[in-house]
């Protein structure tokens, strides 16, 4: 019994000398069989050392690159994730702002229909003019001339320029004319205004 015992302790003995690589050293005398059946005693490196043509290893360092990138990945996009829940609803983007009025007006035609008011008092005048400009832009007209004239036949003067640009304010803030402007740049010197409706919505 006892020469079995000291048997056993001797293969363990010889089955844990190893060399430089954790390879095991066997005496010239060993049963090499025995000592792969005990091959679970055997400590190996699972992972395969690659060396090169002149026997200098080689790191895998791509495979770990790899897994080092798709590890990161995912934890980067559980924390955006997760700071997105945080942050709640995303914001709209910022709508950009509206094109300028001098701008906007190179792209309109010339005048496309006129409305002559001569002969009209200031009543009449207003009435015609709220309705002209209702109608061109159902049609779909853009730009419009409406004549007031210069009031030289008048003991009073022009009335109806005063009339006329009263109600291009007030169609303006309705959002119906985008713009107006006297013929000549100067309303004294000026028998017509220019009218040009906002047929651009979609646009805005």
């Amino acid at each position: 019994m006892g020469n079995k015992e000291n048997k056993e302790n001797k293969e363990n003995k010889d089955l844990k000398k190893q060399n430089k690589n954790d390879l095991p050293i066997f005496d010239s005398d060993h049963d090499f069989l025995k000592a792969f059946e005990k091959k679970n005693e055997i400590k190996t490196d699972k992972k395969k050392i690659q060396t090169n043509k002149h026997g200098v290893q080689v790191l895998d360092t791509l495979s770990d690159n790899r897994n080092f990138i798709e590890n990161r990945g995912k934890e980067d996009f559980a924390e955006l994730l997760e700071e997105s829940f945080k942050n709640g609803e995303v914001k709209p983007a910022k709508k950009t702002s509206s094109m300028p009025v001098k701008k906007r007006l190179k792209r309109y035609p010339p005048v496309e229909v006129e409305l002559d008011l001569h002969g009209y008092n200031a009543i009449g005048a207003q009435v015609k003019t709220r309705s002209f400009i209702h109608s061109c832009k159902h049609q779909g007209f853009f730009t419009l001339r409406i004549i007031v004239g210069k009031g030289l036949h008048s003991d009073l003067g022009a009335v109806l320029p005063d009339v006329v640009e009263d109600v291009c304010k007030e169609m303006k803030k309705q959002n119906l004319v985008i713009w107006y402007e006297w013929d000549k740049k100067k309303k004294s010197k000026s028998g017509a205004v220019i009218v040009y409706l906002k047929q651009f919505e979609r646009f805005e």
